[in-house]
């Protein structure tokens, strides 16, 4: 009976302490909460690109297209307020997990009306060079944090900035 009782405590202490890490990843504020987040790569998209060059007394403008790659944050939220949220604003970070050093973060936006009471994904595509790095995508571990949300009817909640940059 104890030897249970031990058991049954010991994976209650593991269940709590694994719900407290899963929830540090996902950072919400007063009103909304976060219920999940996902990374995930979209494949390759064009994107026009406008060259400029001066000799001399000439301009030369030229249009093209290069391509990037696609990225999308998804970010599934809870509006657990009184009033409808009508945009978000969040960071997915990247990070080091045996250091917390971060290694890349990416400031994120998006408008759209969530009720009371209400859950909604949001769903961003973000965009990188082919020459920039992507190390942090496969070495790094993710976090999501919310850092404002406007209401509508007026009112804003904010991040302190201390706690947008704790790891």
């Amino acid at each position: 009976m104890k030897a249970t009782l031990k058991a049954i405590l010991l994976l209650c202490a593991l269940a709590a302490l694994a719900a407290a890490q899963e929830s540090d990843e996902r950072r919400g504020g007063p009103g909304v909460s976060v219920s999940a987040f996902d990374w995930k790569y979209d494949g390759y998209a064009p994107v026009e690109v406008v060259r400029s060059s001066k000799s001399g007394v000439k301009l030369d403008v030229k249009r093209g297209t290069d391509y990037v790659f696609k990225y999308t944050s998804r970010l599934t939220i809870r509006n657990t307020g009184g009033k409808a949220v009508k945009s978000v604003e969040w960071a997915h970070v990247f990070y080091d997990p045996s250091t917390g050093k971060e290694l890349k973060r990416y400031r994120l936006q998006l408008r759209q009306r969530v009720a009371a009471g209400e859950t909604a994904t949001l769903d961003k595509a973000v965009f990188i060079k082919p020459d920039e790095s992507t190390r942090h995508l496969t070495t790094g571990k993710q976090r999501v944090q919310l850092t404002r949300v406007e209401f509508e009817g007026g009112g804003e909640w904010k991040a302190d900035a201390a706690e947008e940059r704790k790891p």
